[in-house]
């Protein structure tokens, strides 16, 4: 008998609601800090979210921190412990450009070349560690930039790997910012950039070089990045801070001298001060229930941990939008079945997965089922019945094939009467003689 699938009373619930208290800031600009620099940007590391800036889309000239995308391609070409030959280093043509006077034919690990070129700034060496990663440094600037336009830096061109002066060769601090978030979210990167001396011992030169990062010795939360300087440019920098479990990356651009490390410290500081992390979504939290008939639920929860950055000046409005997608049976647990959408001032600003904790089957259709069973079992006795006859068949005309091999077919139709009785036998014929032969 025919039984209606069990219907499904679905509470699917596109609603807003305010979380109190919460707050974010996706750009502070009424109380940030000046910076005498033509750009400048300050973001979460974790979550790449820009607390204030200024300018930071604007395209400069971005000199030696060019080598942190240089660095992280290396490691991540997993070559890092190869021995790699130096190539005939170029002329860069740039009076007092950093080098540690490789020469053609000398053999280094990769490694050393990426460590001085990061802490030292060696730009021969950023020659070298394109060449050896890409096959020469032409092949490599088309990494570069595969790699930037993979990361979202949409207003980036790199045309070398070391960051020298080149018409074209432009970033913005946003961008920058993206590629140290990225990279420093790689161990062997935050190692190499953490490192503050560097013992070289070259085929032809050998000295203790110290970093260039003088954020390390002002400022005891530092934990990277990379600095820069060049005619063009003037002076860069990308910096990092580590307080309380949370790293915030800066990025200045176009700044006219050394101030730029007491700037950098000062937008971090800033930055820790004035902004902090709000937890508005924890992970396996029940967010709601799915009724399917009068005994089957599934429950939801969200699959993630999400919190939004506040500013301590100004409170932002924190909500969200539940959003299931067509749910239908059967439901596998773990599955998601849609996300939650995290709202801050009514827009979005991340979606969480919303996962089902049960399973829920399909309901059984019996009548379809025994519809089934009943067919497959006639069908069966159909092909049985078929298959017997066939084999019936096949016995007798086995039978018939024995039968004639054993009696061989009579002459005609007769014989085997004529030859099947039995004749009498007959007396010895007497013969008779005449009275004249009798008296011979």
């Amino acid at each position: 008998m025919h039984r209606k699938p069990i219907a499904i009373l679905l509470l699917i619930a596109m609603l807003f609601w305010g979380f109190p208290g919460a707050a974010l800031a996706d750009v502070i600009t009424s109380s940030a800090p000046e910076v005498n620099a033509t750009s400048y940007v300050v973001v979460d590391s974790s979550t790449g979210e820009i607390l204030f800036g200024k300018n930071y889309q604007q395209q400069c000239a971005p000199a030696s921190i060019t080598k942190i995308m240089t660095a992280i391609l290396a490691i991540e070409s997993g070559k890092m412990d190869t021995e790699v030959t130096v190539p005939e280093i170029p002329d860069f043509g740039v009076t007092g450009a950093v080098s540690v006077h490789l020469g053609k034919g000398e053999k280094y690990k990769l490694s050393s070349l990426v460590e001085v070129m990061l802490v030292a700034s060696a730009n021969d060496a950023a020659y070298a560690v394109a060449d050896a990663v890409g096959g020469s440094a032409e092949k490599f600037v088309t990494k570069m930039n595969e790699k930037a336009k993979e990361l979202g830096m949409t207003n980036t061109t790199f045309k070398n790997p070391h960051g020298l002066d080149e018409d074209g060769h432009l970033v913005t601090a946003e961008d920058m910012a993206k590629l140290a978030c990225y990279a420093m979210k790689n161990e062997t990167f935050r190692q190499l950039v953490a490192v503050q001396q560097v013992d070289w011992k070259g085929v032809s030169y050998e000295k203790p070089l110290p970093t260039t990062n003088k954020l390390f010795s002002i400022m005891p939360e530092a934990t990277g990045v990379k600095t820069g300087n060049s005619a063009n440019a003037q002076r860069t920098l990308v910096g990092a801070a580590q307080k309380e479990n949370r790293e915030l990356i800066g990025v200045i651009l176009g700044a006219p001298d050394e101030s730029i490390f007491q700037n950098m410290k000062k937008i971090l500081e800033y930055g820790f001060a004035h902004t902090k992390i709000v937890p508005v979504i924890q992970k396996d939290s029940l967010e709601t229930t799915l009724q399917f008939g009068e005994e089957k639920q599934v429950r939801v929860v969200s699959g993630e941990d999400y919190s939004v950055i506040q500013s301590t000046d100004n409170a932002s409005i924190v909500s969200y939008q539940r959003k299931l997608t067509d749910v239908e049976l059967p439901i596998k647990k773990d599955s998601q079945i849609g996300v939650m959408e995290v709202l801050v001032d009514g827009k979005v600003v991340h979606e969480v997965p919303l996962i089902a904790l049960d399973e829920v089957h399909k309901p059984v259709n019996w009548f379809f089922v025994v519809t089934i069973i009943i067919s497959v079992v006639y069908i069966a006795m159909i092909c049985s019945r078929i298959v017997n006859n066939i084999r019936r068949q096949q016995r007798k005309k086995a039978a018939r094939v024995v039968n004639n091999q054993a009696a061989p077919a009579p002459k005609n139709q007769y014989d085997h009467l004529v030859n099947s009785v039995e004749h009498p036998k007959q007396p010895a014929k007497k013969t008779l003689t005449s009275s004249r032969d009798r008296k011979r």
